[in-house]
């Protein structure tokens, strides 16, 4: 996980490196992710993530490693309804880990890990605030298309749907993937790895892309600079 995720969560993740072996909980992925932290949205607006970790060390302790997961899980849910979050599966093999949750908003996926996360149409998330300052690629069939592009092209279709997360997360969405921040590169034509690096352009450098090497950048700053669109009918 990543720096951005809430101590509560790290602590999962380090109740999971106990882990050397254990059985499917429940489910199985039809998606399978590349990156170590992915999720998954569907077209009712629920949130699947996947987290899988590679372990240093191979100490099993399966009761342990449960009662922290549930422990952490039935607390958010006491607080924000019964099976906000859901522990999905949660597989050990060999060296590497692999914990399936399921949530059912994006506003939980966003609370439970303390992290910028928005799902709806483009319309709304302006509404929201999401200025769109940065520079886009359109996307044909899973590939960048051409050069960078401003928001005033992806406004064309306000009631396309979009996706805004922080850097980095692989992200795969419920349709056909049409324009991506230039920090983000695809995947497949409905995934796309949002690494929040900015390609070398000859483009206007744009505030949602100004980190410049070298000079010391707040938090707020950062948090811009890996905030990540993604665009999808």
């Amino acid at each position: 996980m990543t720096a951005k995720r809430r101590t509560a969560m790290a602590v999962l993740l380090a109740a999971v490196m106990l882990l050397s072996g254990c059985q499917m909980l429940d489910g199985q992925e039809a998606w399978t992710p590349q990156e170590s932290d992915a999720i998954s949205i569907a077209s009712d607006g629920s949130v699947t993530e996947i987290v899988q970790e590679v372990l240093d060390q191979s100490y099993y302790d399966l009761a342990e490693l449960e009662s922290m997961i549930n422990s952490e899980v039935e607390a958010y849910n006491t607080e924000n309804g019964a099976d906000s979050v859901k522990i999905m599966s949660l597989n050990g093999e060999d060296s590497s880990v692999t914990l399936k949750l399921w949530y059912a908003s994006a506003s939980d996926y966003a609370e439970f890990n303390n992290t910028e996360f928005y799902y709806g149409s483009i319309i709304n998330a302006q509404l929201e605030g999401y200025l769109f300052d940065t520079s886009f690629y359109r996307i044909n069939n899973g590939a960048a298309s051409g050069n960078t592009v401003d928001s005033g092209t992806v406004f064309e279709n306000m009631a396309a749907q979009v996706v805004i997360v922080q850097a980095p997360l692989e992200v795969h969405v419920d349709g056909e993937v049409t324009f991506t921040s230039s920090n983000a590169e695809m995947i497949s034509s409905d995934t796309v790895n949002a690494n929040g690096e900015q390609e070398e352009t000859e483009a206007l450098v744009l505030p949602s892309s100004a980190v410049y090497e070298g000079e010391e950048t707040t938090y707020a700053e950062q948090k811009i600079a890996n905030r990540v669109y993604i665009i999808y009918e």
